[in-house]
């Protein structure tokens, strides 16, 4: 489908493109740490959304399942990888909410669990070109709204005039692994990976847009202006 002389040279290296970007797709997960070591910190997860690590939970095993219908090992060993991570960052939120606040905790869970457990089942009815298909667009829509979650601190950003609130080393392995699972896609001939990522790259760009618009010092620098 997508056969350029670029691609056709690139094809021998396709599995060394899929592991550097699962790299930095782990590398994105990794940022979660700082979440938890902040709540650590304050000895309570209050004011922080479960959404990320719940919810990677659920889009990591429809990654893995959809991956291993691909028979794509980057796809597979980074969805694995991923997984892991957001169960880890879920239990560590979970341990540091007070007993108060679990009920939301706990039927945020049950919602996204439901949802897995039914796309789920849809995807294991087998390989065909429908279930495919349906698979992708769910997945495809799913991820992009994983990526856009930073988004959801526009109007404070835009408020505040700062971008301090916005995970920079995140987006920057999120823009790194996008580029490069785009060229995957290319290289394996997967439509929605390529739509997928030609999106995210979108989303990416207006995210390190804010860095530029509203640097992050600028709100410091007010502050000291007003202290003086």
């Amino acid at each position: 489908m997508f056969t350029t002389p670029l691609l056709a040279g690139l094809e021998a290296h396709r599995e060394r493109i899929g592991q550097a970007a699962g790299l930095l797709t782990v590398a994105q997960y990794l940022a979660g740490w700082f979440i938890c070591s902040d709540i650590r910190r304050r000895g309570t997860s209050a004011g922080v959304s479960p959404l990320r690590f719940i919810g990677g939970c659920g889009l990591s095993i429809l990654q893995l399942q959809y991956s291993e219908k691909l028979q794509a090992p980057a796809l597979i060993w980074t969805s694995i990888f991923t997984l892991a991570f957001s169960l880890l960052y879920s239990l560590w939120f979970w341990w540091y909410t007070p007993p108060s606040g679990r009920g939301a905790l706990y039927r945020l869970t049950a919602a996204v669990a439901t949802v897995t457990a039914g796309l789920y089942a849809y995807g294991a009815q087998g390989n065909g070109p429908d279930v495919m298909y349906r698979l992708g667009m769910v997945l495809t829509v799913l991820a992009l709204a994983f990526i856009a979650l930073p988004l959801a601190q526009l109007r404070s950003i835009i408020r505040a005039k700062s971008s301090a609130g916005l995970p920079l080393p995140a987006i920057l392995a999120s823009t790194g692994a996008t580029v490069l699972w785009l060229l995957y896609g290319l290289l394996i001939n997967n439509t929605f990976i390529v739509v997928q990522k030609i999106i995210a790259m979108g989303l990416c760009t207006v995210q390190l847009s804010l860095f530029i618009i509203y640097p992050a010092s600028t709100s410091s620098g007010g502050e000291k202006k007003k202290q003086r």
